[in-house]
């Protein structure tokens, strides 16, 4: 008997209504970079077990980290006393039943499970080599996590769902320095299922972003444009998300909660999340309470279409569970997938009369009334269609959601942002605040 049975069947023995257990087990290595040099090289294999249980509409949860069956045990009685202890949620309506799962394609590279420390470590010195060809360039700090992933799921209601997968994630952070300046931190990172990492081009890439970012100049505030690089472009998406998600429309606190079919942004923005995109990040056949992924579109040409859920807070909405559960009880994004455009690069430049290109944004961008505050760390001044100089330090402010009904621009070239799929964007309309 495999754990994850182990832990349902014990659960219903003692008298437990229902129970969701997921098993995970993971091995892989993990090579860390302090000031120019590889710091630490780590081997770890682990597995843990999460069960929670439902008794008379109380839930708890519990977790042990490599667990044997007594521990599993030990945990579902754990579950079962708080459980018993807390107080009912009225609104649970029970686990969802097994349904057929789709076939999902790229999740497991071969050559990721077989490769060995050596060649994770070669491939980490690549970067580090790459990032150093400009003397005055010093890689900061770094990591390149490989590995191996295999996920049990099972609750009590039938579901029983496996899947293995392959992850590679790595990041490298440079600062430059000249003549008694130092630039802004410049970070570069990539994340894939499979073992296709250029560390030598993440490398030059990080180092060319930090030489960028000396001589930096004040500029005076104004109201003007701004061009979202890719990881400000994905951070924005990502809190977008969360205005779309079931449990913040239930719950109340999503601004979107009374405006399905309405228009929430340009024509020109669509927003599709999908848990079967081939090789996502965020990818699998199954969600995390074994709820089948699959494909939706989330905003059409600027108009509210969907919104993410789970059973739980489908059925509270009188909707149907899109395969987009964290847990039974918990929503989130599967791959955010942002519709390319038609312009360059360049074209974007081109287009802006006065306004900043944004590549790191240090702040905070509230959903519930849109409010975006924060530090612009990595920016480019653009006058009259020409990237003129970096900037120093300076603050952008604005609103979410009129910034989706200022977007004038949009990438025709996409990349993967650690499961957000974005491009570049312009937005009009920005308030940056200098000196």
């Amino acid at each position: 008997m495999n754990l994850v049975e182990h832990a349902i069947k014990y659960g219903l023995k003692i008298g437990v209504d229902e129970v969701h257990a997921v098993y995970t087990r993971s091995k892989g290595f993990v090579v860390e970079v302090e000031m120019d040099s590889i710091s630490r090289t780590s081997f770890i294999e682990q597995s843990r077990l999460g069960v929670i249980v439902f008794v008379n509409k109380r839930i708890a949860a519990a977790s042990i980290n490599n667990p044997t069956e007594r521990d599993v045990e030990k945990a579902v009685e754990a579950a079962y006393k708080i459980a018993k202890a807390s107080k009912p949620n009225i609104h649970w309506s029970g686990l969802p039943e097994p349904k057929p799962y789709p076939k999902v394609e790229g999740l497991y590279d071969k050559r990721i499970s077989e490769i060995d420390a050596t060649t994770v470590v070669e491939l980490m010195k690549t970067g580090i080599q790459a990032t150093k060809q400009a003397e005055n360039v010093s890689l900061m700090q770094g990591a390149l996590d490989i590995g191996v992933v295999k996920r049990h799921l099972g609750n009590s209601r039938g579901i029983d769902c496996s899947e293995m997968f392959t992850e590679l994630r790595t990041y490298l952070v440079a600062v430059a320095k000249e003549a008694g300046e130092v630039g802004s931190f410049a970070v570069e990172n990539y994340s894939s299922r499979k073992l296709d990492v250029d560390m030598e081009q993440l490398g030059r890439n990080v180092s060319e972003k930090a030489l960028e970012s000396l001589h930096l100049k004040p500029i005076e505030s104004f109201k003007g444009s701004m061009i979202l690089d890719y990881d400000v472009s994905a951070y924005l998406f990502s809190v977008i998300g969360m205005a779309y998600n079931g449990f913040k429309v239930w719950s109340g606190s999503s601004p979107w909660k009374d405006k399905l079919g309405e228009k929430v942004a340009v024509d020109e923005l669509t927003i599709i999340d999908d848990g079967t995109l081939p090789g996502g990040l965020n990818s699998a056949s199954f969600d995390g309470e074994g709820s089948p992924t699959m494909r939706k579109v989330v905003i059409e040409n600027g108009v509210l279409k969907k919104f993410i859920n789970n059973t739980y807070t489908g059925r509270l909405l009188n909707m149907e569970a899109t395969g987009n559960a964290l847990s039974p009880l918990d929503v989130g994004p599967a791959n955010t997938i942002i519709e390319p455009g038609d312009w360059k690069p360049e074209e974007m430049i081109r287009d802006v009369k006065k306004g900043i290109l944004l590549k790191r944004f240090s702040g905070r961008i509230n959903v519930e009334d849109g409010l975006v505050s924060g530090t612009a760390k990595q920016a480019f001044y653009i006058e009259n269609g020409e990237k003129k100089y970096p900037v120093k330090e300076c603050m952008v402010s604005g609103n979410l959601y009129e910034m989706l009904m200022n977007i004038t621009a949009i990438g025709k070239e996409t990349r993967d942002k650690g499961g957000v799929i974005v491009p570049l964007v312009k937005i009009d309309n920005v308030n940056i605040i200098g000196k």
